[in-house]
């Protein structure tokens, strides 16, 4: 995994690689600036191209689920090993969305889930009464029957009504075959093959070739996938279809109850698990290493859960700030509430496990400050603690800045080779040797003093006064070094700080970090990067952020732009 700078992380934490973030908020950007309007721009405000995109894997997948839920299929029973085939989004570019790579894997994936679907769909007569009607059943297919399907499991799938010719096809699928079973096999196969459920397909709407705004059934899908990554439910159909959707007062109702559901929460948790690269580590390793470092602690044990935790706690402190409180992104970053509900996560940081109804208890004064102070943050998978892969990671996830990308061919042999482990160097005086070379200068001057204040935590995102180093091959201790995290991050000033708290201080009053969360958001809102034209889009998010001082309103800013009930195709 190639780091930023001149060194190679072997942890496969992504944080130190080049991704869709970079390129944003350092002088020279070529990115829009978000704070206002650009040429010939009013804020009214004509959107970049959207491109056609397929569901991602995670919106396929609960699309599946909530289409035969009514006729209590569970697919993640009937089809878990077709499932299983479709091709995982790559992460590469931060949010799975940007991926809009159509594969063969995925052809036939989504070739055996619709095969394995139409066959549980007609498995017996119960199951398909249930998904087709109880005039499915009979012994051959009726016109009305057929009709009456496409009203209801069609228009589901389609995520509108079809149209006329549209439904002659299908009644022309269903007379090839021989049986009302089989028809309705056939029917089902050829709907979850069809490109209108496999990609977000929209197409009707007033406006001309080139720009139109979404009829009611397309807004209610943008809704639905946006909020809860899955397709509308019965009341966004029913709103779809009365036209109350494209009204203002029906359009805030509908936002409002779609907000509320506790489906957005996860898809509000997914987001950053993306943006942050949440739960990249699935295992402690086992190395006697390893085994030194966490002596102590509750690692090992069979029902410790740090890593779950670890997540779960950054879930919970968005979740408070956002859901429980209208908090701001400064609340986000500096809070010192310790929301971990796992005992063993809790003993990491000192403090007693939060039982989820009383107040959370705090952090121990001093320590500890929001995000970029938890362990989820601060892990790297081993026994060292990788300033340069933290450092990339402010930088890039939680700023937007641009950082200058080397050319492994013109680095000196062993360049991306990690600093090896000497008793008589902490790990930060490890990586100023080894950076300090001048073709590995430029890009450290800029990373390493981020990593270096984040040095006061250990790999385990503990807080430390001194470090142990420990031989890499037999775990053994070789010295007790006092550690040095003060440094100047080049975030205000050149001050000189040493803690997390200060360091998360310096972010929160940047201006930076409200900018890099709206470009994050936008992205992971319409799957694509922002062009722009979508300037307006960004500086109304960023505004909820600054102005209005509300995570929930931030979110909520996105739907409420022009540009999210229109689409533009050149």
């Amino acid at each position: 995994m190639l780091a930023t700078g001149c060194y190679r992380g072997d942890t496969g934490h992504a944080d130190g690689e080049a991704d869709a973030s970079a390129g944003s908020g350092t002088d020279g950007d070529t990115s829009p600036d978000t704070g206002g309007e650009t040429e010939g721009d009013a804020c009214g405000g004509e959107a970049s191209i959207s491109p056609l995109r397929r569901l991602s894997e995670a919106q396929y997948r609960n699309t599946l689920r909530d289409l035969f839920a009514p006729a209590g299929i569970d697919v993640t029973v009937e089809a878990v090993d077709a499932l299983d085939r479709i091709p995982a989004d790559d992460a590469g570019s931060t949010f799975g969305i940007l991926d809009a790579r159509v594969s063969d894997q995925h052809a036939r994936a989504y070739y055996r889930l619709a095969d394995r679907l139409a066959a549980v769909t007609v498995q017996d007569a119960d199951r398909l009464a249930a998904v087709a009607g109880a005039c499915a059943t009979a012994a051959t297919a009726e016109a009305a029957c057929i009709d009456a399907f496409l009203d209801d499991f069609g228009l589901r799938v389609f995520r509108r009504p079809l149209t006329a010719t549209e439904r002659e096809q299908y009644h022309a699928v269903a007379a090839q075959e021989a049986t009302g079973a089989d028809a309705f096999r056939a029917l089902v196969f050829s709907l979850l093959l069809s490109p209108q459920f496999l990609y977000h397909v929209e197409v009707d709407g007033e406006g001309d070739d080139l720009r139109f705004d979404l009829d009611g059934y397309a807004l209610a899908s943008r809704l639905s996938f946006h909020f809860w990554q899955t397709m509308p439910d019965a009341e966004l159909f029913a709103a779809a279809a009365d036209g109350s959707l494209l009204t203002d007062d029906g359009y805030l109702a509908q936002l409002d109850r779609v907000f509320a559901d506790p489906r957005t929460q996860a898809t509000v948790d997914r987001f950053y698990d993306e943006w942050l690269q949440l739960g990249w580590l699935t295992q402690f390793p086992t190395t006697p290493a390893f085994a030194t470092f966490a002596e102590g602690t509750s690692i090992g044990d069979p029902e410790a859960d740090h890593l779950a935790a670890a997540q779960a706690e950054i879930h919970e402190l968005v979740r408070w700030y956002t859901f429980v409180e209208d908090g701001t992104l400064a609340d986000v970053l500096l809070s010192d509430l310790s929301l971990t509900r796992s005992s063993h996560l809790a003993e990491l940081y000192g403090v007693q496990a939060w039982d989820g109804t009383s107040d959370p208890p705090r952090m121990p004064e001093g320590e500890r400050a929001g995000l970029l102070t938890r362990v989820a943050f601060l892990l790297t998978g081993d026994q060292e603690t990788h300033p340069v892969h933290r450092g990339a990671a402010v930088h890039r996830r939680i700023l937007c800045n641009e950082l200058p990308q080397p050319d492994p061919a013109s680095l000196p042999p062993g360049s991306l080779d990690k600093p090896p482990v000497t008793e008589d160097q902490t790990t930060r005086q490890r990586y100023e040797t080894k950076t300090a070379d001048e073709a590995c200068a430029g890009c450290h001057s800029i990373i390493n003093p981020v990593g270096f204040v984040l040095e006061r935590y250990d790999a385990l995102g503990r807080h430390r006064t001194e470090e142990r180093i420990i031989d890499e091959v037999t775990g053994e201790v070789l010295a007790v070094l006092p550690i040095d995290s003060s440094a100047a991050p080049l975030l205000a000033n050149d001050e000189v700080i040493d803690s997390g708290l200060a360091l998360s201080e310096q972010v929160a009053a940047s201006g930076k970090a409200e900018a890099c969360f709206a470009r994050q958001y936008f992205r992971a809102t319409f799957g694509r990067e922002e062009a722009i034209e979508d300037s307006c889009a960004l500086a109304r998010v960023e505004d909820a952020l600054v102005e209005v001082g509300s995570m929930r309103e931030a979110l909520r800013s996105i739907a409420l732009d022009p540009i999210f009930r229109s689409r533009r195709v050149m």
